[in-house]
């Protein structure tokens, strides 16, 4: 079965780097638009992976993560935040609101090929 990743992230180097990367792993990756549409395509085939930018006004990522952790059928979902590695309230809010891992931006992308093929991030 093909892994798939759900990703709330509007920068497109981001969107890029996580898009090229998952085609060479095989890994199905989707990117929805605005959080309704998330949180359907969520709901609809909980995917192996939600990626989270933490700094999307967008996607109001804290408020998805309480969603997602308070949903029985989604709370299994594994979940990575990325942010600047100088924002330790926000990391911290984060992993208060369920997510499982959070990585500064940098840390993410140098280990984008094993965050996206884990089994597990938590």
């Amino acid at each position: 079965m093909t892994r798939r990743v759900l990703a709330a992230v509007e920068d497109l180097l981001f969107r890029s780097k996580i898009s090229e990367t998952a085609a060479a792993l095989g890994v199905e990756a989707a990117f929805p638009r605005n959080p309704k549409k998330l949180l359907e395509a969520l709901r609809t085939s909980p995917p192996d992976l939600l990626v989270l930018d933490l700094n999307s006004s967008r996607f109001e990522p804290l408020e998805l993560l309480r969603t997602v952790k308070s949903d029985e059928a989604l709370r299994d979902v594994s979940t990575v935040g990325f942010l600047s590695h100088v924002q330790g309230d926000l990391a911290l809010a984060a992993r208060g609101a369920g997510c499982d891992r959070v990585m500064a931006r940098s840390a993410f992308v140098e280990n984008l090929p094993r965050v996206l093929s884990e089994d597990s991030v938590g």
